[in-house]
């Protein structure tokens, strides 16, 4: 391929980002513009014409599926079946390091790496322990919290150190020892896969050498969803030779909640003097349409770039924006589009995906398919990985692979039932302990009586199982052989068969399904080893099993659909309160995130847009009336197919407020000041309304204000300014 062939195949704009020599380059490509296919033609032209070597090249991609994905058009750009260039996710790089530099920070080369319940259960335990947990003090809470400190590159004693309250300063307790005890597992937790490879580079500048010399060019996809701890592991590795291609989209930016930070993208520039800035804005997707009604709604962010996405595949059918009076009505509309489209279009079932800002709303939208007869599958409900059965497969193979590692042996002790009741398990416990042993030690030496009143004929049961399987894994049998021992021996398959119900039926199709995927992950890796096998297992999200050939329709969060497309989306659920959150009224930057979930999932359409909400909500608390989201006021009105009747009067008129609506109909709200109402007050500043009690001279209204808090006031002298 010579450089005017790149010149034909790309855009004027994606031309001029693949063609950049070596050096810090800003890619901001909008929703659609091909991202994807200008960093692997990027890295492609790198190797072509500017004699690059693909060993010196790191590409970084956000999923595992992203990674695989872009090796193979590499490959068939590049007319080869072998290219020594390293395409991973940041977690995967992360692993890479540790595998190689562990001793640099105590461990063990046979690690575990423990996935989100893994890592509760240590902190249960934790809590247990110390009598901790109590209040609104909650073992996920603290999860979070340590979790957000890796993110930021917070070590336990500076954790502490920021301790102000009594909550926190318990917080910074379960840090300390959750850390101890996860070294004592020989254990890494997700968020370690970043932190420790920064406090590595941090501590070892010979190592940091090695990878600075090795990755001389980065490229990094979705730049704007990294956190702090991934940006440190960036400008480690290219602060140095400065060749680092990033490529994102702030408008897309929707994770903060598991730390990503949108300042990494919006601040690049400023971190590499000199950057070179290319915007991507032809949108290859969508309809005309769809890009401005998703436009109009985020030019109402303030943190962002300027972008204008435009397209040259039309107009396109303008949006339909559906009332309905509560959640099965909302439902029932979605099936009667459905089944219409699938008539007069002859679309397929996978042509349509419904988008909700909760799981909990997935309910009544399930009811409203299953009883139309409609094949559905939902995207981002229990991962393949995380079933009970599943779980129970890995966990004897963690425990061949890791003998520190007490929670996968806690877990197998008595699965499936061997007569092993939780106070033996216990007692066991205890005697590791005591003895500062691992726990399967500890139960081989319960085997043997070493232990008083604890019965070693049901424990040697369970370690003569254990015994076996050592054996074959050091006779080197292969990965699917032991899997398949694995579900024998331990008893599992005979427990299963002897059950015969249609559960335990699709458990064993669950298993046969992993000893599949091990099976294919033996024929794309000739060398694998159990490592390896759970070490990619672990790194797995919804999206990498993902099947977009399923002929049914997809339901999925709105986060879930990130990265995704199809030609019909039904966006559900516009309400104030629940599409913006309520608890994301109280900050703008909140505000503005969700207003970015709300263009990316008004940018997964490339043919329609349906958006529907409802008047009525079933919540725990009973069936509260709604009012329709502030986003669909910032939609152009000419972008919309007809106008809605968005409200019927609630109370007589003359009502007391009256506000023209945009689609044509006055909205009649409760008071003064409707809830979720922007407000100005001369003191406090901007904020938003949270609140409402009493009416007319006795009116008060609870307001989040941006830099002042909460504040009660009485409307008749607060002096407050709509906002």
């Amino acid at each position: 391929m010579d450089k005017r062939d790149y010149k034909e195949q790309l855009n004027p704009k994606q031309y001029e980002a693949v063609v950049q020599p070596p050096g810090p380059l800003l890619i901001f490509a909008g929703a659609g513009s091909g991202k994807t296919r200008v960093l692997t033609y990027r890295i492609a032209y790198m190797i072509e014409h500017l004699g690059i070597s693909p060993f010196n090249i790191l590409a970084v991609t956000f999923t595992n599926k992203a990674a695989r994905e872009m090796r193979e058009r590499l490959e068939n750009l590049l007319g080869t079946e072998y290219l020594p260039l390293l395409v991973s996710t940041f977690h995967s790089f992360g692993a890479r390091i540790l595998r190689e530099h562990y001793t640099a920070i105590g461990y063990k080369q046979n690690f575990s790496i423990y996935d989100d319940s893994e890592s509760l259960t240590v902190i249960k335990n934790i809590c247990k322990d110390f009598h901790l947990c109590e209040g609104d003090l909650t073992p996920k809470s603290v999860q979070n919290a340590i979790g957000r400190a890796k993110d930021d590159m917070i070590s336990p004693e500076e954790f502490e150190s920021r301790a102000g309250t009594p909550r926190m300063i318990d917080a910074a307790k379960i840090y300390h020892e959750y850390q101890k005890r996860l070294r004592s597992l020989n254990a890494f937790d997700f968020d370690d896969l970043i932190y420790w490879p920064v406090k590595i580079f941090d501590n070892n500048s010979d190592i940091l050498e090695k990878y600075r010399q090795r990755f001389l060019h980065l490229l990094i996809d979705e730049y704007q969803d990294t956190s702090r701890n991934q940006y440190l592991l960036v400008r480690h590795l290219g602060e140095e030779h400065k060749s680092v291609t990033v490529v994102g989209d702030d408008d897309q930016s929707i994770y903060s909640w598991r730390g990503a930070d949108i300042s990494n993208i919006l601040n690049f520039e400023k971190d590499f003097p000199g950057a070179k800035t290319v915007k991507l804005e032809q949108n290859y997707r969508s309809t005309q349409n769809i890009l401005s009604a998703a436009s109009g709604v985020i030019a109402c962010n303030r943190g962002r770039k300027e972008k204008k996405l435009w397209t040259s595949s039309g107009e396109g059918d303008k949006l339909k924006i559906s009332a309905c009076s509560n959640e099965e009505s909302e439902s029932l509309t979605i099936v009667d589009f459905i089944t219409k489209l699938r008539k007069e279009e002859g679309l397929r079932f996978t042509d349509f995906s419904l988008l909700y800002r909760t799981n909990a709303q997935s309910r009544a939208l399930e009811e409203g398919l299953r009883t139309s007869g409609i094949p559905y599958v939902i995207i981002g409900g229990i991962r393949f990985y995380e079933r009970a059965e599943i779980k129970d497969m890995l966990a004897y193979l963690k425990t061949l692979v890791n003998p520190d590692d007490n929670v996968a042996a806690r877990r197998i002790i008595n699965t499936p039932k061997r007569g092993i009741g939780d106070v033996t398990i216990d007692r066991i416990a205890e005697f590791s302990q005591a003895g500062n042993i691992n726990l399967l030690d500890a139960c081989f030496n319960a085997a043997e009586g070493k232990y008083d009143g604890i019965p070693a004929r049901k424990i040697k049961a369970f370690t003569d199982i254990i015994a076996k399987l050592r054996e074959l894994k050091n006779e080197e049998c292969s990965l699917t052989e032991l899997i398949e021992q694995i579900y024998k021996l331990s008893g599992y398959e005979q427990t299963l068969e002897d059950e015969n119900t249609p559960e335990s039926e699709t458990r064993i199709d669950n298993i046969k399904e992993l000893i599949s995927g091990a099976r294919i992950f033996e024929e794309n890796y000739p060398e694998a080893t159990p490592e390896m096998f759970l070490e990619e297992v672990s790194l797995l999200t919804d999206i990498d099993r993902y099947d977009p050939d399923a002929d049914a329709v997809k339901l999925m969060t709105l986060h879930s659909a990130k990265g995704l497309e199809f030609p019909v989306v039904f966006l559900t659920g516009l309400e104030e309160g629940l599409f913006p959150l309520m608890r994301s009224l109280e900050s703008r930057e909140d505000l503005e995130e969700e207003r970015r979930l709300m263009y990316v999932g008004m940018t997964r359409a490339k043919r329609r847009l349906f958006i529907t909400y409802c008047y009525s909500r079933r919540r725990y608390n009973g069936m509260p009336g709604t009012r329709p989201s502030r986003f669909l006021d910032e939609i152009p009105l000419e972008t919309i197919e007809e106008k809605p009747d968005i409200f019927k009067p609630t109370i007589p008129k003359p009502a007391p407020k009256k506000r023209e609506g945009r689609y044509g109909k006055e909205h009649i709200h409760k008071g003064t000041f409707p809830l979720g109402s922007d407000v100005v007050h001369k003191k406090f500043g901007e904020g938003v309304v949270v609140g409402i009690e009493g009416s007319g001279e006795s009116e008060i209204v609870t307001v989040s204000f941006y830099k002042a808090g909460r504040k009660k006031l009485m409307v008749k002298f607060a002096g407050l300014m709509p906002g």
